[in-house]
């Protein structure tokens, strides 16, 4: 079997990226009912894209994976106890000790569409995650985007890595358009 001598004819069987961008967030006005902004997706109701997430630490231990204890076990302690907690305080009150981060989730976007500069053909991902992460007292918010496809083309690949994370380019070309970014993407229900 020949072994693929150019990057077109190199195929990858299952693509995965996990992109994190973290934003700043504005702080809330003065005499605002909110004391945190995650409080605005709590208030939405039923019509509310996003919903909390139940910490996979404390929760059924029936849904604890192995992946959650890699997960764990690759910080250091004291970095253990910032992102997850300390448990439960003695005072009963659940939140005391526990992740100063919270967790939101929207299941209403299945795909992100990507339009190349140099392709007039599209490529679809599938979005295994996409989540929010809201740290306590810090106004900062991470969003997190899982993307995965099947039999791409390394090229494809490679351009989606470089290409699909940037939220700014680094220069602008002569049509305007920002360097070294997608053409367009498209967040798919």
């Amino acid at each position: 079997m020949a072994v693929a001598s150019r990057e077109q004819e190199q195929r990858v069987g299952h693509f995965r990226q996990i992109l994190l961008w973290p934003l700043q967030l504005m702080p809330l006005p003065a005499g605002s009912p909110l004391q945190h902004h995650h409080q605005l997706l709590e208030q939405g109701g039923g019509s509310q894209p996003w919903r909390e997430l139940v910490d996979e630490f404390s929760g059924d231990p029936e849904q604890f994976q192995e992946r959650h204890y890699s997960e764990f076990v690759t910080f250091l302690p004291y970095v253990q106890r910032f992102l997850y907690g300390e448990g439960g305080g003695d005072d009963g009150n659940p939140q005391h000790g526990g992740s100063p981060i919270r967790v939101f989730r929207r299941d209403d976007v299945a795909q992100v569409r990507m339009s190349f500069k140099d392709s007039e053909t599209p490529l679809c991902f599938d979005i295994i995650h996409l989540d929010l992460y809201f740290f306590h007292d810090i106004d900062v918010v991470i969003l997190v985007v899982e993307i995965a496809a099947d039999g791409l083309d390394l090229r494809q690949v490679q351009d989606a890595l470089y290409r699909f994370g940037r939220a700014y380019p680094p220069y602008w070309d002569e049509d305007g358009s920002g360097g070294h970014c997608l053409r367009r993407s498209e967040w798919l229900a």
